[in-house]
């Protein structure tokens, strides 16, 4: 339960989680429309933070960060191995941008590091992370999955409202989240089935899935 005084900050956080329920179409540009952030290219770029995207940094990356961004999605031979390609290019983005953007910090989940400096919330995360996703499409790495719109679940009633970016399987169809949020900054995201990752799942509670299992 909440004290009286503890209010105000509650509904603080409700008023900024209700940005991360987001409605869903095909065009994984969704979230940078609905936030105002600039359509993102590997010459320049918006890193979000501060909860709903209150803070956009302009970025950009050199050859050399380019060069590392494949190094760290690495030879992708099967469905299953892009997908953890893309939880590792991710992780790096992440490292790469943290101390540029005071993010380095970052706290996984949303309540934990609530008004500290450069965290993100879900929408950040869903943001940033489509954006990786968006420069290995724009390289040509993406063989086995296409973009999608980012995912949301629950809303207060159903759940916390949880958005996260996602992706589509070509060969069956089948949609992936790759979700940030959870974990520090720099740590490599979970990738989850989506009709398990909409059930609610936590992987403080119901532990990592690991992908042989799927």
């Amino acid at each position: 339960m909440f004290s009286l005084a503890q209010w105000p900050v509650f509904l603080g956080v409700i008023l900024l989680l209700g940005g991360c329920a987001a409605g869903r179409n095909s065009s994984p540009m969704m979230i940078f429309e609905r936030k105002g952030v600039a359509e993102p290219t590997i010459e320049a770029f918006q890193y979000c933070h501060g909860y709903g995207c209150q803070t956009k940094v302009e970025l950009s990356l050199n050859e050399l960060e380019k060069s590392g961004l494949v190094e760290a999605f690495g030879i992708a031979a099967t469905p299953r191995e892009e997908r953890a390609a893309m939880a590792r290019a991710v992780a790096y983005m992440e490292k790469l941008n943290g101390p540029k953007t005071g993010t380095d910090k970052d706290i996984g989940g949303t309540f934990t590091g609530y008004g500290e400096p450069g965290q993100l919330d879900c929408e950040d995360e869903a943001t940033n992370t489509t954006t990786t996703l968006i420069f290995l499409r724009d390289l040509g790495l993406l063989k086995h999955h296409r973009l999608r719109s980012q995912v949301t679940r629950g809303f207060f009633f159903g759940g916390w409202p949880h958005t996260s970016a996602a992706v589509i399987e070509i060969s069956s169809g089948k949609s992936y989240v790759i979700d940030s949020w959870f974990e520090n900054s720099g740590v490599v995201p979970h990738i989850v089935p989506y009709d398990i990752w909409s059930s609610g799942w936590d992987p403080a509670k119901d532990g990592p899935i690991a992908e042989e299992t799927f």
